[in-house]
């Protein structure tokens, strides 16, 4: 599947491209397809693996968000039954998570089917879908905002838009963040909501491509596991602090734009 080479690179991409509203998946695809002479239907499963990498370094950094979550599912499950109040964050969670799936796997299973998708053509394909997320990314209101605890609405439409993440090219973290600032979510929270309801989703998508056998578990998707989690790890801190003050939409325009020129060059 890959060369020792290949999996460092890769995991170095993931792990330093994750935080940042610029879609990781996108990075790791291009690199694969311009560099690495993978077609689409080979980056995509690859790139969807490089994320378990990313899903420990955020478990592990969020890991009193985690605990205190799964510490409560059992209390939360019982409200079903007793009629209490039900932890508005699990339900934010589940709900998400459920529509990821509905709107993610057809979407993954569309584009791992095109195989013929290769070169300048999947890198333009990116390159559009760069250019829709840097353009949400500028609509997204940074105004005053209190909104804090998350409703029914916002799990519905945090959860359809980070389906559509499983399109090369659609940021994740940038559409999830983008959906909540302009629900008048406090940037922070935003931030950390979107980064919490990454670890249910990308869980759910690595069981999928297991069960799919789309990815060849062996010594060197170890190593790009390995590099994807150490270096999420060291710079997970770092950047959700530029994350606050830094606008990516630019970033995430002008590479989109140049991967669709490169269809013409």
């Amino acid at each position: 599947m890959l060369s020792l080479f290949e999996a460092v690179v890769l995991g170095i991409v993931q792990g330093t491209a994750e935080w940042l509203p610029i879609s990781s998946e996108g990075m790791t695809s291009l690199v694969m397809i311009n560099f690495f002479g993978k077609t689409l239907s080979e980056a995509i499963p690859i790139s969807i693996w490089l994320h378990m990498g990313t899903l420990l370094a955020a478990t592990v950094y969020f890991k009193k968000d985690v605990f205190a979550i799964l510490s409560g599912l059992p209390g939360y499950f019982q409200t079903f039954s007793s009629g209490g109040q039900r932890d508005p964050i699990i339900s934010f969670l589940i709900i998400s998570t459920m529509l990821t799936g509905i709107v993610g796997l057809p979407l993954v299973l569309l584009a791992t089917d095109h195989s013929e998708i290769s070169g300048a053509s999947a890198t333009a394909l990116i390159g559009v879908m760069l250019i829709v997320t840097g353009i949400l990314q500028r609509t997204a209101s940074r105004g005053v905002t209190k909104k804090s605890i998350p409703g029914n609405p916002d799990s519905f439409i945090t959860g359809i838009l980070q389906g559509f993440a499983a399109v090369p090219g659609i940021s994740r973290s940038g559409i999830t963040m983008s959906a909540l600032l302009l629900r008048k979510f406090d940037t922070e929270d935003a931030i950390k909501l979107s980064f919490l309801m990454s670890i249910p989703a990308v869980l759910a998508a690595e069981i999928g491509i297991g069960l799919m056998g789309a990815v060849t578990l062996d010594i060197y998707s170890l190593v790009a596991l390995f590099f994807s989690f150490v270096f999420g790890l060291i710079t997970i801190d770092v950047f959700l602090k530029v994350a606050k003050i830094v606008d990516f939409s630019y970033f995430c325009i002008g590479l989109g734009i140049l991967s669709v020129l490169a269809l013409f060059l």
